[in-house]
């Protein structure tokens, strides 16, 4: 067992098209020389982490690069459902092409991912079954994707419980715990947000990143990870996912610069 502080639980947060930070986050972490021992995720944390897991972060990264406007619009199966927007069916079956569905319990690296259950309102946690149907429940963004049924429940997005889920990742003897929540304080001018026009869309999003803000701040001030790192929620849009390349130097600068905070403060 590792005891050099190079062992990592890691943790992965939700956020929509800003969750391709945790990527160029992962890389920058396994440059300097850091093990990854577990993973957990909400969201697009949870779908992250899995690629992570499963050994296919570098060919899913290349993957997501190559995806520009059009492109994300047609991985959009659209659906006359009440429940959702979107199926979502299209692109699990984009991944599947990509990394073949496998067991969690066989996966390389101790995975976890979050839903939460419309049914009995608590959190869903997936650490065993199916990869792909786990991440499918964990990113069901509510009114955008269609929910999971599954088992008597009706599960959707986990950041609606636990966006930053630090107290669901597997701990070993030894291993510090670093988090990576893509929803942090808002970098940009106060006063231009105020001035910003409003409409349905904006008002839904700006309210659920208020919400997983807190959820996020209370879970870590009860399970605090070793090193936090944030990524400004108003840094990207949810839906950018044709800006894969940007987003992913993005998660690696705000790791490096984290580490760098961290190092400094030690040799203080």
């Amino acid at each position: 067992m590792r005891q050099d502080g190079r062992c990592v639980a890691l943790v992965l947060g939700g956020g929509g098209a800003r969750g391709i930070a945790h990527i160029g986050a992962i890389e920058e972490l396994e440059s300097r020389g850091y093990r990854i021992a577990s993973v957990a995720g909400t969201s697009m944390g949870a779908l992250v982490g899995g690629m992570y897991a499963a050994g296919a972060l570098g060919v899913f990264r290349e993957w997501l690069c190559t995806l520009d406007r059009y492109k994300v619009f047609s991985l959009a199966d659209f659906s006359l459902s009440p429940e959702g927007l979107v199926k979502g069916d299209r692109v699990i079956a984009a991944l599947q092409e990509l990394v073949p569905d496998v067991r969690i319990e066989r996966l390389g690296v101790p995975f976890a991912a979050v839903a939460a259950d419309l049914v009995s309102g608590r959190e869903v946690v997936f650490d065993r079954g199916g990869l792909y149907e786990a991440i499918r429940a964990s990113i069901s963004i509510p009114s955008v994707f269609r929910p999971v049924h599954r088992d008597g429940m009706i599960l959707v997005d986990g950041g609606t419980v636990n966006p930053v889920p630090v107290n669901r990742v597997r701990r070993t003897p030894g291993d510090r715990m670093v988090a990576v929540d893509v929803c942090g304080p808002y970098a940009g001018e106060p006063g231009q947000r105020a001035r910003a026009s409003l409409n349905y869309y904006k008002m839904l999003v700006a309210s659920s990143q208020i919400m997983q803000r807190q959820l996020a701040r209370f879970t870590c001030e009860h399970h605090r990870p070793d090193l936090l790192v944030e990524l400004a929620a108003d840094s990207y849009g949810i839906f950018e996912f044709y800006r894969a390349a940007e987003i992913v130097e993005a998660g690696r600068r705000a790791m490096r610069e984290a580490l760098e905070r961290e190092a400094v403060c030690c040799a203080g």
